[in-house]
């Protein structure tokens, strides 16, 4: 495990936007996803006060979180390609962008280019998404499903990625990727903010359940987007909450960037945390993870499988990537209490990210 001493001690400037969750509000199918208290026999066995699973498996009609950052990223990249205000309708800024004929680009593992594509139907515009070639069948006719056109890559995410902005700059398109490069920025930071509604409402239900917020917050890492949020939100002034990251062992990328002080990209193998199988970590979360994360874990697709067994025995359906967070807490636990100050009072919440795959 990596451990950062320093990071409790560092402060985030991210700032709050009220408008991301009334936006969100106004999308259809959208409602506030449940905060699932685990059986006090789990916590008791781990020795610590309360787990907590922030459950998104179904938020918007869609099987995980990733609708929150592509909704508003690629709204706020439309409402500026039309110069019309964020807080237009969603029929105005629909209408506007099927008299322009935008077309939306990006690259996925599967959950970021159905988000995208669901946000394209929403608002009326075509979506192209590229995925690497490991992706499964089923997953790429859900793409297809919500109206976006699917291009097979002969080669990894970072292949995909790379395929969906050549293909967006060559028809003036709009590139909505959840990761960041130089030169690339703005729109990996508006689907960062996206994710902020998440995290407002663990704030919300943790203050009615026990009157304060989490000690610790388990993030699974894909390219660091999410991780990015979670660390700008509990890491401002005032606040105590420490950040776990978990990754595959398979795709361990924050944890080699992290231990070489720099990003590092790594060759990945197959995991069934797809999700999670990126091997560079986004730019614009770079700075963020490396003075905000006060450890990071990995685990393996064993392991994971036996948390997502374990949830499922308590009615928690989740899928692998979200399960890993399980998996992180059962093996930090086990050897790396002390260094994340856990004890019998400490209530620490998983980020189940997405359903049954």
């Amino acid at each position: 495990m990596y451990l950062n001493h320093q990071a409790k001690d560092w402060t985030s400037d991210q700032e709050f936007v009220p408008e991301i969750l009334s936006f969100h509000q106004r999308l259809p199918d959208f409602a506030e996803t449940p905060l699932r208290q685990l059986p006090s026999d789990i916590c008791q066995k781990l020795g610590v006060g309360q787990i907590l699973v922030k459950d998104e498996s179904t938020r918007c009609g869609l099987p995980a979180f990733k609708i929150l950052g592509a909704s508003w990223g690629a709204y706020r990249a439309i409402t500026e390609r039309l110069d019309c205000l964020t807080t237009s309708s969603l029929d105005h800024v629909r209408h506007l962008a099927q008299e322009t004929e935008i077309c939306l680009y990006t690259a996925t593992d599967g959950n970021h280019g159905r988000a995208v594509a669901r946000i394209g139907k929403i608002l009326g515009v075509k979506v192209s998404v590229f995925v690497p070639r490991i992706m499964l069948f089923k997953t790429r006719e859900f793409i297809k499903e919500e109206g976006a056109t699917v291009n097979v890559v002969d080669g990894d995410y970072d292949a995909a990625v790379r395929a969906a902005e050549t293909e967006s700059k060559a028809a003036h398109g709009i590139l909505v990727q959840d990761t960041a490069w130089p030169g690339y920025e703005e729109i990996p930071k508006w689907i960062v903010q996206g994710y902020s509604t998440m995290l407002t409402e663990v704030d919300e239900q943790l203050k009615t359940l026990y009157g304060e917020g989490p000690d610790l917050v388990i993030v699974p890492i894909g390219v660091g987007s999410l991780a990015h949020a979670v660390v700008g939100h509990y890491k401002q002034k005032g606040r105590r909450t420490m950040v776990l990251a978990v990754e595959p062992d398979t795709a361990a990328c924050l944890k080699a960037s992290l231990e070489r002080g720099r990003i590092t990209t790594i060759e990945t193998g197959d995991t069934s945390m797809c999700g999670m199988n990126c091997g560079t970590v986004s730019y614009t979360a770079w700075p963020y993870l490396l003075s905000g994360i006060d450890a990071c874990v990995t685990v393996t697709d064993s392991e994971a499988a036996d948390a997502e067994n374990q949830l499922r025995d308590h009615e928690v359906h989740i899928g692998p990537c979200g399960a890993a967070t399980l998996a992180a807490i059962n093996k930090v636990c086990q050897h790396h209490k002390e260094e994340l100050r856990l004890s019998k009072d400490s209530i620490i919440v998983l980020l189940a990210t997405e359903g049954p795959r």
